[in-house]
């Protein structure tokens, strides 16, 4: 008698927790409902009370499992209450998702003050930090398979004035995604993903006018990053498909790293296109 093979999903059996999950859209959010939908047991978290409501109301109306917390998770009580309610309501940690990030204070050097300065950093860096930390406390990797993804940028990549502390401080945030890779392994494999612009609620200025065509038309890919993209490369590192991989800052933006700086030298293709002098 022939069978058909039902597939696991992916996450079946873990429990993920991921933050700044609620708006719509957005990275965590897109995050969040990928990991449902392929098994998992999932935290949300924001800070908007009804934005968390509507979350988990509609994961469990397609019969996921989903717990949320509301907090700001630049405060470490919110961090603890995350942590907590994971193992409250499923018993245990498996995966962490830190999107917690933003360019508070976008001026330059010469303006910037040191608070600000400071502040972006902490922003940036230190509610992984906690998260982890908090994570690990409750038993995070005791299985040997625990998995961390942050949430980076493209910006030290690039040179942009007015983003001078966010790209300094998403460059700490790749240094420490590496040091703690190495300092869990092998126990827990950290990674980041690194998007570009990305159509989101925070971006939806710089989109929404056309629907982002203008922005997607100055990529190599030709079209805007959506956070259904960041989420699908977030969950190929969560996975065992990636048991191998980490320490790793992944671009997902659409080919915009790819942009060069200046140079006399043209390619072929490049001399070819050029106007020629009368």
């Amino acid at each position: 008698m022939h069978t058909t093979e039902v597939e696991t999903p992916r996450f079946a059996g873990q429990v993920a927790v991921v933050t700044g999950s609620t708006a719509e859209p957005s990275i965590g959010r897109a995050c969040a409902v990928r990991l449902a939908r392929e098994g998992a047991a999932v935290v949300v978290n924001g800070r908007d009370p009804d934005r968390v409501d509507s979350t988990t109301t509609t994961l469990r109306a397609e019969g996921r499992r989903v717990a949320g917390v509301v907090g700001s998770m630049d405060n470490e009580e919110a961090v603890a209450r995350l942590a907590d309610a994971a193992i409250e309501a499923f018993g245990r940690i498996d995966l962490v998702v830190s999107t917690v990030g933003g360019a508070p204070h976008p001026v330059s050097f010469d303006t910037i003050s040191e608070a600000e300065l400071l502040e972006t950093f902490r922003l940036n860096t230190w509610p992984v930090v906690a998260l982890v930390r908090a994570a690990l406390e409750r038993g995070l990797g005791q299985d040997g398979n625990g998995s961390v993804v942050t949430i980076s940028s493209g910006s030290p990549k690039k040179t942009t004035s007015a983003m001078v502390s966010y790209a300094a401080a998403k460059a700490a945030l790749n240094a420490m995604t590496r040091t703690i890779a190495a300092d869990l392994a092998p126990n827990v494999r950290v990674n980041a993903v690194s998007p570009g612009l990305v159509r989101t609620t925070a971006t939806r200025r710089m989109w929404e006018a056309d629907g982002g065509a203008a922005a997607g038309a100055h990529l190599p890919i030709g079209r805007l990053t959506e956070a259904e993209d960041i989420a699908a490369a977030v969950c190929f590192l969560l996975s065992g498909d990636a048991r191998q991989i980490t320490g790793v800052t992944l671009d997902v933006d659409g080919g915009n790293h790819l942009e060069s700086g200046w140079t006399p030298i043209r390619s072929t293709r490049e001399t070819s296109r050029s106007p020629r002098s009368p």
